[in-house]
Parts: structure tokens; sequence; C-alpha cells
């Protein structure tokens, strides 16, 4: 494994639901572009965006390289094939890490999944499927998931898949669940680059605390990776 090196799967809902969401979802991600790109050292970012289809957007890709989204690049429509996404990515993102050198492999891969729609329309993968999948990536190559739901029960629907992390937000709260999915990349990322030093915030603990104190966390990751957060 290439030492310090992390790679961030962000598997995000573009269904037509996410109409209402849609500039708080592109400026959500962006501010998790810039978060990462002004961090020293190496990031990885895999980015995929499902409705009835599904696209790997980056796959692997040094995060300082990620384009922005758009308007014309993010445009929800469709229905939601959550387990599908779910499915494929995994399979794609495992075939490529196994064909990759041991000396360039991530030492952490992070998985946060997110979406404000139950499945229903997915034809290749069961929940039991999926189940098995996860349980497999996170016994075996340590991948971490996190499932984030807006107005849903995310922890239901998590724990189907076999994912123990999720959050529920409101979806009035897009903009800042964003915000703590920065925290919680950026904090994993700290945690990973000095062995532990540090602290992981969760996307919950993130979540909860109010806008300054949020805001003062990210900024000190992107000034500062090695930078001390609260304990989780």
């Amino acid at each position: 494994m290439k030492d310090g090196l992390i790679e961030i799967l962000i598997i995000a809902d573009e269904s037509g639901s996410m109409g209402g969401m849609k500039n708080d979802v592109i400026g959500g991600y962006n501010e998790f572009l810039e978060t990462h790109q002004a961090m020293p050292g190496e990031a990885k970012v895999t980015f995929v965006k499902f409705n009835s289809d599904y696209q790997i957007v980056h796959n692997g890709v040094n995060v300082k390289d990620v384009p922005k989204l758009t308007p014309t690049s993010y445009m929800p429509g469709g229905s939601t094939a959550l387990l599908d996404a779910v499915g494929r990515t995994i399979d794609e993102v495992g075939k490529r890490l196994a064909n990759t050198p041991e000396s360039e492999k991530p030492e952490k891969v992070i998985c946060v999944i997110m979406t404000d729609g139950e499945e229903n329309c997915s034809m290749e993968y069961t929940t039991k499927q999926i189940a098995e999948k996860i349980k497999e990536q996170t016994d075996t190559w340590k991948w971490e998931f996190t499932f984030i739901g807006a107005d849903q029960n995310a922890w239901s629907t998590a724990q189907s898949m076999g994912i123990h992390n999720s959050t529920t937000y409101n979806v009035n709260q897009t903009g800042k669940m964003f915000k703590s999915m920065s925290n919680y990349t950026a904090s994993t990322r700290s945690f990973v680059s000095s062995k532990g030093a540090t602290a992981q915030m969760s996307v919950a603990d993130s979540l909860n605390l109010n806008d300054a104190d949020l805001q003062a966390e990210i900024d000190k990751y992107a000034k500062n990776p090695d930078a001390n957060t609260q304990t989780p």
C-alpha cells in the first residue's frame, strides 16, 4: 500500500427527486473538492452518480485533478437504482484496485452513499447481494462505508445493506450535510496520514455541530491535515 494514501468513493443520487436540492449538491460537492485540494499530500476520488442509470464520472483520480460539478454535469432525473449503483461501484473499483501495483494501492478506502429516496428500479443486484459485497469489502479489504439518507429511515436502509454508519438529514440541511461529509472525509484523511494520532469525526457528529464550529473544523483541515479534531 502507498503510505498515507486515501481513496474517497462518493455515490450520489441524481434521481428526479433531487431536483430541488440541485444547487446545494453542486455547491456542497465543490466545497468538498476545495477542502481536499487544499490539504497537503495525495488523495484520490471516485465519483459516481446514479438515477435509473449509472455513471462513474471519475475513477480513482487525484483529487487535485477533479473538476467541479456544474449545472450541466449534475442534472437530476429518473428513478433510484441504488442497489445497482452500489454493487457496480464496488465491482468496478475493486477490479481496478486488484490490477493496481501494491505500492500504489490506497491505505484506506472510504465509501459515502448519498440518497434522498428508497431503492425502486435496480435490475442487477438484490439487497442480500449488496450486503454480502459490503461485508467482504469491510472484513477483507477494510473499506469503510457511510450511508446518508434524506427524509428517510437511513438506519434501516443502511442496516439492510450491512452498513453500520448512517445518518438521516432533512432536505433543508443538504448544504450542511455536505459540509459534514467534507469534515468526515478530511478527518479520516488526517487520521490515516497521522497513523491514528488524530480522531475521526463522523457525518452525524459533524452535522450536530453549529455552523460556525463546523466551518472552523473544515478550515482547520484545509490548513493542516494533522490538526486535532474533536473526538466523536
